[in-house]
């Protein structure tokens, strides 16, 4: 009977010892570190991989047929509008528009031969027979061939005049596919020019992050081969998506960015990073770490009174450090983001 005692009062004793643990735990005060949830926004950064073009380039045509007697710039060369290109060496055309112009005063002459005939033979007709009529003279032929070498004329005179192919606009010459000795032909393109004052950026946004852009959204191009940080605006979306990559399936929408300014150290042909910052809409935010789930359920811990309430919440978009709550929280609310652990509902805590 006495062992059976000393059990008892020593299994009694470890009961109050416990519940005097659990109370004295309950009125311990838990440190804890608290956020207000408040209200804003989520930003949202997509990324695309481009490379830098001039924004607008004129390409340069042969305006007329002819050998390439010399060039007077190379590609990389910075020109005025106006400014010498290159030059034809117009040698046969020269000899070719002598030759027209000659056959044009022997035409003439035959022309005004058969006039001075026709007038011959009629002059002759009247002392034979005072009432004889003159007969019509027809000088279609010579006025056809009269027109026909007048047009050759001017299009060997306009071929002279085209002797210099002068820059059409002022920038950089990017592209050059003439050669002295080299055989132009009418309409052949033969040099491009870039105006590097003002670039944009070709990159390719994929199919999720193509939904996210609009026209005319900000954006900041950045780069390995230069320090700055540079603004822009997108000035084009495709309206279709296309493969970008012929080593892979996935489609792509084009996408331009033109940038506010320029600089020295930018140069067409670049590898850039596009940034695109997505515009969100106001929300109730507090730090991810405020958010603790039991099972599927999410909850918080709101300080009320120096204690611990647990509140089930509903949460909804989520950024890098903030998380939204859809339901169970108003601005204004502290919730404990540091200490949430040794948390249960109705704890005292200390607010560190």
């Amino acid at each position: 009977m006495k062992k059976k005692w000393f059990w008892g009062a020593v299994a009694g004793l470890a009961v109050i010892a416990i519940v005097a643990a659990n109370l004295n735990a309950m009125n311990r005060e838990v440190a804890v570190k608290v956020a207000a949830v408040q209200t804003g926004t989520i930003v949202e950064q997509i990324y695309a991989n481009g490379k830098l073009e001039p924004e607008q380039t004129t390409a340069v045509y042969a305006p007329a047929s002819g050998l390439v007697e010399a060039v007077e710039v190379k590609a990389g060369d910075t020109v005025k509008k106006g400014q010498i290109l290159l030059a034809l060496n117009m040698e046969q055309v020269r000899d070719q528009l002598e030759k027209e112009r000659i056959n044009l005063q022997l035409i003439e002459a035959e022309r005004l031969a058969a006039r001075k005939q026709h007038f011959e033979r009629f002059r002759q007709a009247l002392l034979e027979n005072p009432d004889a009529k003159p007969e019509e003279l027809d000088l279609a032929v010579y006025d056809l061939r009269i027109r026909s070498t007048q047009l050759t004329i001017q299009s060997l005179e306009k071929q002279l005049a085209n002797r210099q192919v002068p820059a059409p606009a002022d920038g950089v010459v990017i592209s050059l596919a003439a050669k002295a000795g080299q055989m132009l032909a009418e309409g052949g393109e033969i040099a491009t020019i870039a105006d590097v004052s003002r670039l944009k950026v070709n990159a390719y946004l994929n199919e999720l992050d193509a939904g996210k852009a609009a026209q005319g959204m900000k954006a900041v191009v950045t780069g390995e081969a230069f320090s700055g940080r540079y603004e822009g605006s997108i000035s084009y979306l495709a309206p279709v998506a296309e493969v970008s990559d012929p080593a892979s399936k996935d489609t792509a929408v084009k996408m331009e960015v033109t940038l506010n300014q320029g600089s020295p150290e930018l140069r067409p042909g670049y590898n850039v990073t596009v940034e695109l910052e997505i515009p969100d809409k106001e929300r109730l935010l507090v730090p991810i770490e405020a958010v603790r789930y039991d099972g599927e359920q999410a909850y918080v811990f709101k300080v009320q009174d120096e204690v611990a309430v647990k509140a089930q919440v509903t949460t909804g978009k989520e950024g890098d450090d903030l998380i939204e709550l859809v339901t169970g929280a108003a601005p204004g609310d502290l919730v404990v983001v540091e200490g949430g652990d040794k948390l249960r509902d109705g704890a005292r805590v200390k607010v560190k």
